[in-house]
């Protein structure tokens, strides 16, 4: 891939904020890309601490709105993931969980929506383990979404 072959959006959590959104708009409806992945990866700092127990939100108030926005994306599957012994697997399946439900607000938004029923565009969820180089794509947990793919 050569410089301007992949457009990036980055930032901790992988949390669809305004500015996320309005740069995956413009990806997708000026510039005509027709893959948007979210990718999440293996001990991601800004989900184990969102999922920390107890959360204590950290001063920085710009910090602590995103740290609250990842916890309150995860509520619907908390008590599953408090419920797992083993840390390592808590952490990945949060962390696929926030990716999931972050290509859900994505699709949310009735431009992407349309593209995506037109098969023009295709947003997916996945997971990085950094130790092995290995990209998961996820399907999406929900039949809703499925179906669009």
């Amino acid at each position: 891939l050569g410089i301007g072959d992949v457009f990036v959006c980055r930032n901790a959590g992988n949390l669809t904020n305004d500015s996320v959104a309005g740069s995956i708009d413009f990806a997708v409806h000026v510039l005509g890309i027709k893959l948007v992945v979210v990718m999440g990866h293996q001990s991601c700092g800004a989900v184990k601490a969102a999922m920390a127990k107890p959360f204590v939100a950290p001063k920085p108030p710009m910090l602590a709105k995103m740290l609250v926005g990842i916890r309150e994306s995860l509520d619907y599957c908390v008590e599953v993931l408090d419920g797992m012994e083993d840390k390592t697997a808590r952490d990945r399946e949060a962390v696929i969980a926030n990716a999931q439900v972050q290509v859900r607000k994505i699709v949310d938004e009735p431009g992407i929506k349309l593209k995506i029923a037109r098969k023009e565009l295709l947003v997916i969820a996945s997971f990085y383990d950094m130790s092995s180089g290995i990209v998961e794509f996820v399907e999406p947990r929900e039949p809703s979404l499925r179906k669009e793919y």
